[in-house]
């Protein structure tokens, strides 16, 4: 696709990729947060809507900020603008992308969404059962509107999340009372974002189909869960991490084996859950993941750091 900038500052970007024939329809996909946001990485369009023939809009913003900024205002016009000719337009996010797509909707023209573990508003006075993100409110800097309050609240479409996480269960909770039309669908043991496991097995994709098909089936979407599950370790991973607390010994030798076996993002976080149960092994092991990752993120040395350090 030719990428084309359509609203871009110093906060916010707007990027289309037009469908291979130029299409009524489109999606909007609002990007999640990244371990490091100082600044814009090039943009992508999903798979997806080049398959589907769809116009892709990709939305991005400079910090870990949920799409809020001075500059927001001027966000909602741009995409008003962009959207307005479609004959329907859909959304799509994770995360912190959930919470943008579902603010935004009204003004995306948004008729239905594919959100995932979507936050519903990090505000300590709104969400106290969230602390991890309470330090993470703060340095928005500016007060977070709840989705409604700008989005459109006949939005449709489906939430996806993993039970297992209190959090994402309760913004889940939050977002399907303040958009009734939406469905939601629990992916135990999908992590964060839920829809990870189904990642590993490349149907992300699939999910997206049923939203801009309007044919969501969430008996479908739960035994595509299930059977990506079987060969995943990344649903390994948070099995063990969901039992590490009252099943330590249980959880400890699968920890350990996918700390020296899995792929690198997933070595890190066995390594991290490791060190309460087992810190000599759990040192190894993630000293051994930077040595065989020598362009490892920068942001993992500060997540071991503090691990270390707690």
């Amino acid at each position: 696709m030719t990428q084309r900038l359509l609203h871009g500052d110093a906060h916010h970007r707007v990027t289309l990729f037009p469908g291979p024939a130029g299409s009524r329809r489109a999606v909007v996909c609002f990007e999640p947060g990244r371990e490091r946001m100082a600044g814009f990485e090039p943009a992508a369009a999903p798979h997806f809507a080049a398959r589907l023939e769809l116009d892709a809009l990709v939305v991005q913003t400079a910090r870990r900020d949920w799409f809020l900024s001075p500059a927001s205002p001027a966000l909602a016009a741009a995409l008003r603008r962009a959207t307005a000719n479609y004959a329907e337009v859909c959304l799509s996010g994770f995360s912190m992308g959930g919470y943008g797509a579902l603010l935004y909707s009204a003004a995306c023209h948004g008729v239905r969404a594919m959100v995932v573990s979507p936050q519903y508003c990090i505000d300590p006075a709104v969400a106290p059962w969230d602390p991890g993100r309470h330090d993470k409110f703060r340095r928005i800097g500016q007060p977070m509107p709840l989705p409604q309050s700008q989005g459109d609240p006949r939005l449709g479409g489906i939430v996806l999340y993993d039970p297992a996480i209190p959090e994402d269960r309760q913004h889940a909770r939050h977002v399907l009372k303040a958009f009734p039309a939406m469905s939601g669908v629990a992916l135990p043991h999908g992590g964060h974002p839920a829809s990870g496991v189904l990642g590993e097995a490349g149907r992300v994709g699939r999910i997206a189909e049923m939203v801009i098909a309007d044919r969501i089936d969430g008996a479908a979407l739960r035994d595509l869960h299930r059977r990506a599950r079987r060969n995943s370790a990344r649903y390994r991973l948070n099995l063990a991490l969901a039992g590490a607390a009252r099943h330590g010994a249980r959880a400890l030798p699968v920890l350990a084996e996918l700390a020296r076996t899995a792929a690198p993002r997933l070595r890190l976080e066995a390594g991290l859950a490791l060190l309460p149960l087992d810190r000599e092994q759990g040192i190894a092991a993630l000293l051994q993941l930077l040595e065989d990752t020598p362009e490892a993120p920068r942001a993992w040395a500060g997540r071991i750091e503090r691990a270390l350090a707690s």
